[in-house]
């Protein structure tokens, strides 16, 4: 019962972020309609990207870590440092997990259109796509990374790691995929948050996930679409672009393929320690499943889903 309540408490702070963060944007959104009805619509330039951070982080975030402080937490001592030569080739595992997880991603939808005859759209890229490209850099290079390793790797495997490593490591993995709403950005959210959860819960130190989540955001997000816009708007850089396209696609090719031949290597070379923390004589995962807090969590995350 103890862990059941211990998640059930995780789950509620993260539905306490979701519905702040829908209430906010609504406000939001309400007072860019009233602006299109008084005003020109010419005469509205809003970042939405930004007024979305500022939703999460400026309003929703502060709720959330009221409530996870009152959680009892377990901080692990810093272990051992990742040297350039480690460090390097997490980062090479990062990136090919990212467009394995993006390709997943994309065949989930086409099987959803078929099956359901609509069209999807990836919500993320289409406001990328609109944005300018400093505030692109500023809101999912620099800011994104930084609230959300502290929120789901900091605040929530403090509070889940006695369960295990491997328990945090999936829990923390699989809500950083929900958190995304939408099955573009689902798996390969899941597969970085697994990884970025294994270095935090070994190493202690939340600066090695910061650094690789700029990286895959700046490499995997922001350049392709900086990329794209300049061959759409046939600028002068355009020939140029063309080039960066050929190069990201082999770095992308390349990065598969080692990823793939790192995993097959290390994988069961990987150190894992244990749990310290009782679970229910039902077993933790039906602790987790059943939580309360947990089942709210997946629900708002459907809903998210669904509205994407």
């Amino acid at each position: 019962m103890i862990a059941r309540k211990q998640f059930s408490r995780i789950g509620w702070a993260f539905v306490a972020f979701c519905l702040v963060d829908l209430g906010v944007q609504m406000v939001f959104g309400a007072w860019i309609g009233v602006w299109m009805l008084l005003r020109d619509m010419e005469t509205l330039n809003i970042d939405f990207l930004l007024l979305a951070q500022i939703s999460m982080y400026v309003f929703a975030f502060p709720i959330f870590w009221i409530l996870m402080r009152r959680i009892p937490a377990w901080k692990k001592p810093e272990g051992e440092s990742l040297g350039i030569g480690q460090f390097l080739l997490w980062a090479v595992v990062c990136f090919g997990l990212t467009y394995l997880g993006n390709f997943a991603g994309q065949i989930v939808m086409k099987i959803s259109e078929l099956v359901t005859g609509s069209f999807g759209e990836n919500p993320v890229l289409d406001m990328i796509d609109m944005m300018n490209p400093w505030m692109v850099f500023l809101t999912t290079v620099v800011i994104a990374p930084v609230m959300e390793e502290l929120m789901f790797r900091k605040f929530l495997i403090d509070r889940i790691v006695p369960y295990g490593q491997k328990a945090a490591v999936v829990v923390s993995g699989v809500a950083f995929g929900l958190f995304h709403g939408n099955f573009y950005q689902f798996f390969y959210a899941s597969f970085l948050g697994m990884i970025f959860a294994y270095l935090y819960s070994s190493t202690g130190r939340l600066r090695y996930n910061i650094l690789l989540h700029m990286m895959i955001n700046m490499v995997g997000g922001v350049v392709p679409v900086m990329l794209m816009q300049q061959l759409d708007e046939l600028s002068p850089g355009a020939a140029l672009a063309f080039l960066g396209v050929m190069i990201m696609g082999i770095f992308m090719l390349a990065s598969v393929i080692a990823a793939i031949v790192l995993i097959c290597i290390f994988a069961r070379k990987l150190s894992w320690f244990g749990a310290w923390a009782p679970a229910s004589a039902k077993g933790l995962w039906r602790d987790v499943l059943t939580a309360p807090g947990v089942i709210g969590f997946l629900a708002v995350c459907v809903m998210m889903f669904f509205m994407n």
